[in-house]
């Protein structure tokens, strides 16, 4: 099936919500963190507008710090704010992914000479690679996004599967709230996803993959993300995920498009702290902690096939469905750790 385009942009920064979530100050801190100025990045929104050239971070001293973008504006609209850095109020103690799976062995290698590797492995199956687009911007992917060579440690297993729906645990935590890791990368197959070992280098020439997290980013393999032609299609406003039975005849499919095209200017989205504005990147909104928004998706693979998702949870359950309800989270929120929900489409 062929992809309408290589980017197709959304008419606003973000596909929902009436404003810049940038302007909504905390209420508080969440559990175990009073006396803290800040726990991350979201906290020191309320220092206001940074000056040209910088931007405002939470340091190791748990203060908002003002710092110097290490990127011009004029080149690269990012802020320097590390994309995959603890976006939630309540990352907790135990956050941490564990030690490095080893370095991406491959992250040089020319794609399309890999032979058998995970990085060019083609369909879901392993089968001909399908399509292979030119990714553009990857310098500013790599300092824009902090992308890594050390491969991430996070497992990708299936929690429960009835009658093709799958609710898939992906743990994008990383290796703590400053990620020291590789996004967790997978791909759809018929008995789930599946995790494909591969660094963050490397998965920039790879069509082996669909779909990868880190931290609160979710990205597709398209456009400036990958070289792979996944795209994203969100459903009409209430739509719950049982209501979608099939594909609508009038679904737009985005790539990846978090930089401009030709000036490679990124695009963030607009929760104030600059994460790359995704395809995905409405899943959630920001109210002292991260809020599912249930949004159902349509991802378009590659190979032609459409799987319907929606993102179930970024903490742990509980403390999940507490935040959704109240705002407020657990001294232990399990932070970065994915429940996504899907299923194929006919």
């Amino acid at each position: 099936m062929s992809f309408p385009g290589r980017v197709v942009r959304k008419s606003s920064a973000r596909w929902f919500g009436t404003g810049a979530l940038a302007a909504l100050a905390l209420a508080a801190l969440a559990a175990g963190c009073s006396g803290d100025e800040c726990v991350d990045a979201f906290d020191c929104r309320d220092q206001g507008s940074a000056p040209a050239g910088k931007a405002y971070v939470c340091n190791a001293d748990n203060k908002c710090e003002l710092r110097t973008l290490t990127v011009e504006p004029e080149a690269d609209a990012g802020t320097g704010t590390d994309a995959g850095t603890g976006t939630d109020a309540g990352t907790d103690a135990g956050a941490d992914a564990g030690t490095d799976a080893g370095t991406g062995t491959d992250a040089g290698t020319d794609a399309g000479t890999d032979a058998g590797t995970e990085t060019d492995a083609g369909t879901p199956d392993g089968g001909a690679q399908l399509c292979r687009n030119t990714v553009e911007c990857k310098e500013q992917s790599i300092d824009q996004l902090t992308l890594k060579s050390v491969v991430s440690t996070g497992l990708v297993t299936e929690e429960g599967t009835t009658a093709g729906q799958f609710l898939t645990y992906l743990d994008g935590r990383a290796g703590g709230s400053n990620p020291a890791q590789s996004y967790t990368y997978a791909r759809f197959t018929a008995t789930g996803l599946v995790k494909v070992d591969i660094d963050d280098l490397a998965a920039l020439d790879s069509t082996a993959w669909d779909i990868a997290v880190r931290r609160f980013v979710i990205r597709v393999n398209s456009g400036v993300s990958g070289p792979s032609c996944v795209g994203v299609a969100q459903t009409a406003a209430g739509t719950t995920f049982d209501a979608v039975t099939s594909v609508d005849p009038g679904a737009t499919f985005a790539s990846e498009s978090y930089f401009t095209a030709n000036t490679c200017q990124y695009v963030p989205d607009d929760s104030g702290i600059n994460g790359p504005d995704t395809g995905l990147a409405t899943y959630w909104t920001y109210a002292s902690c991260l809020k599912m928004t249930d949004k159902v998706f349509l991802l378009q693979l590659a190979d032609g096939r459409h799987v319907k998702l929606q993102v179930v949870s970024y903490y742990d359950p509980a403390a999940q469905t507490q935040c959704n309800t109240s705002g407020t989270l657990p001294g232990t929120s399990g932070a970065a750790q994915f429940r996504i929900k899907w299923a194929f489409l006919p």
